[in-house]
């Protein structure tokens, strides 16, 4: 039997954790009446003023449902990945300062003052543990490495641990890895500059070009019926019926223009997907209703 009470609190509260995680803080009441408007106000409203279906209308409340309960997760993976973007520049902040002959505690330091987002305030985190809670700089890291989800902070934590176990020249792989990490951001974002021309073309054509252009001819046949009454206006129901197609097909063009430029992240794809949506059938019913008042 489906239990109200957990699936608010795997939704709600649990967003709401998520939300302060990615440094946003919301009450519970005021995140609860952003889920209902945008989940079920929203639709019924779109419903009314496009004329859509009641088809339409539920894959619109699951699919805004869906996105809204995801916007939390993705708010903070991105601010993971602004985390991990930044974490270069953090690098060669550290390795000048090993270079110059200070310890690690110092460059961790140096880097605060600096000022890099997001980096800053791990880092602040781990200096916090030493000086205020009294634990070990190794006992500090892992436990600020394990409370953030970043597998390279991970490795670059047990990194700088194992080197101050065994000795070594931490300048020297600092700065390897952080010449790593450099080539793979850049590598990344060459390949999403190449690709991103062509998604974006696509992304107009698809969502924006082809429902407006069906939306064109909807208003045009209206037009001619009134001075040609052998030919048929547009009814109420092959309205709905084009917009349920318009729906789907902009729908899974969402989800497929998603994965080449976030992969195979389920939140990032269910959002793409709701734009590419919403995107479509504002096109058509737009330009549709515009053709209206035109013609």
């Amino acid at each position: 039997m489906v239990n109200i009470h957990e699936i608010y609190n795997y939704t709600i509260k649990r967003n709401i954790i998520i939300l302060k995680r990615a440094g946003i803080n919301l009450n519970e009441k005021s995140y609860f009446i952003i889920v209902v408007f945008l989940s079920f106000i929203l639709p019924i409203v779109l419903k009314y003023i496009m004329h859509l279906s009641s088809k339409s209308t539920v894959i619109l409340i699951v699919l805004y449902s869906l996105s809204i309960l995801s916007i939390p997760s993705i708010m903070y993976e991105s601010k993971i990945e602004k985390f991990e973007r930044n974490l270069p520049k953090a690098l060669y902040v550290m390795i000048l300062s090993l270079e110059s002959g200070r310890s690690v505690i110092d460059a961790i330091n140096e880097v605060i003052n600096s000022g890099i987002k997001e980096v800053d305030v791990i880092f602040l985190k781990i200096v916090a543990l030493m000086t205020e809670k009294k634990l070990s700089f190794e006992d500090s890291i892992i436990l600020v490495s394990n409370s953030i989800d970043s597998k390279i902070f991970r490795q670059i934590g047990r990194l700088i641990i194992e080197n101050r176990k065994h000795g070594g020249e931490l300048a020297e792989v600092l700065k390897t890895l952080a010449k790593t990490l450099e080539d793979l951001q850049n590598l990344k974002n060459q390949l999403l500059s190449v690709t991103a021309n062509g998604l974006a073309v696509g992304l107009i054509i698809i969502c924006g070009v082809i429902p407006a252009t069906a939306g064109i001819i909807g208003g045009y046949l209206n037009a001619i019926s009134q001075v040609a009454p052998n030919i048929a206006a547009v009814t109420p129901e092959q309205l709905a019926k084009c917009m349920e197609n318009v729906q789907i097909g902009t729908g899974i063009f969402g989800i497929l223009f998603a994965v080449p430029i976030f992969g195979l992240k389920v939140n990032r794809m269910i959002i793409t997907c709701a734009f590419c949506m919403t995107f479509g059938l504002a096109s058509f019913y737009g330009v549709y209703y515009l053709a209206k008042i035109l013609f």
